[in-house]
């Protein structure tokens, strides 16, 4: 006898269901049938930071090393500053700028004393200037020859006469011509250093006197003697003066006494004939 197997309609149903499920994924479905749903992840945002370079500072050769520094420090840049001569000292406010180098982060500042000449060289020496001859040079010359050297220094000026007077305001009121140099306080061929006092002696003119201190007018000066004046020649004092009266016979008068043994006087006597009588 066959038996016929029955299937209930709660079996179909579940079958249709699954035929349903089968047709409906795609290529994403994973094995088994079962699709997964995608979710979005968090979104990430990169940032390149750039590193910001500093405007350039500019040339600061010359400038005072504290305004150099600011201004580079204003800027952006880190300072490194130096002594720019072989002495190797710590710098001064009030230095100036002789040397720079400049990257993209750093500034360095060569520098010297404010009263020196900078060096040919990073770290070379100081080319001190040596005083020229001014002696005999018209002033205005003169003062060409120390700005031709570099001299800093501080001016005096002064007659080189001790009786006559130069000053400043002469010299620039006359914008230093007609004047000559005589002589100077600095000597001729010294090493300048710094910023030294110079004295200039001049004369209007071109007249100078052999040495500093002179007087023009001798007479003026306080140790002046009179030069003394030779009597020798003139006459002695018994025959002239205001004993001698000419109004008379031309004989002296008063002081002449006739008892004296030595003969009369020039002119005559009272008594026509000499002491001893008179010959015939």
């Amino acid at each position: 006898m066959n038996k016929k197997t029955k299937i209930g309609c709660s079996g179909a149903l579940g079958a249709v269901l699954l035929l349903a499920l089968l047709g409906s994924c795609d290529d994403d479905c994973p094995e088994g049938g079962t699709k997964t749903k995608k979710v979005p992840g968090p979104k990430v945002t990169v940032t390149a930071t750039a590193t910001a370079t500093p405007k350039p500072p500019g040339s600061q050769i010359g400038e005072e090393i504290t305004d150099a520094e600011e201004a580079a420090g204003r800027l952006g840049y880190r300072i490194d500053s130096h002594d720019a001569s072989d002495k190797d000292a710590d710098v001064e406010a009030g230095w100036k700028v002789c040397f720079e180098k400049v990257t993209l982060s750093k500034v360095g500042f060569g520098a010297v004393p404010d009263a020196a000449p900078c060096p040919d060289k990073d770290g070379g020496k100081i080319p001190w200037p040596t005083m020229p001859d001014l002696a005999h040079t018209g002033y205005n010359k003169a003062v060409s020859l120390l700005k031709k050297q570099k001299i800093d220094y501080e001016l005096t000026i002064d007659s080189a006469y001790a009786d006559e007077t130069v000053d400043d305001y002469d010299v620039e009121d006359a914008d230093g011509k007609g004047y000559t140099v005589c002589f100077q306080s600095l000597k001729s061929g010294k090493t300048v250093k710094g910023s030294p006092e110079l004295t200039l002696h001049l004369v209007e003119g071109n007249a100078c006197p052999a040495k500093k201190g002179t007087y023009k007018d001798p007479t003026l000066d306080p140790d002046y003697e009179a030069p003394e004046t030779d009597d020798s020649s003139g006459g002695s004092g018994g025959s002239g003066g205001s004993d001698y009266d000419d109004s008379g016979s031309g004989g002296y008068e008063g002081d002449y006494d006739d008892s004296d043994q030595g003969g009369c006087p020039p002119g005559g006597c009272y008594n026509p004939c000499p002491p001893g009588g008179c010959t015939n």
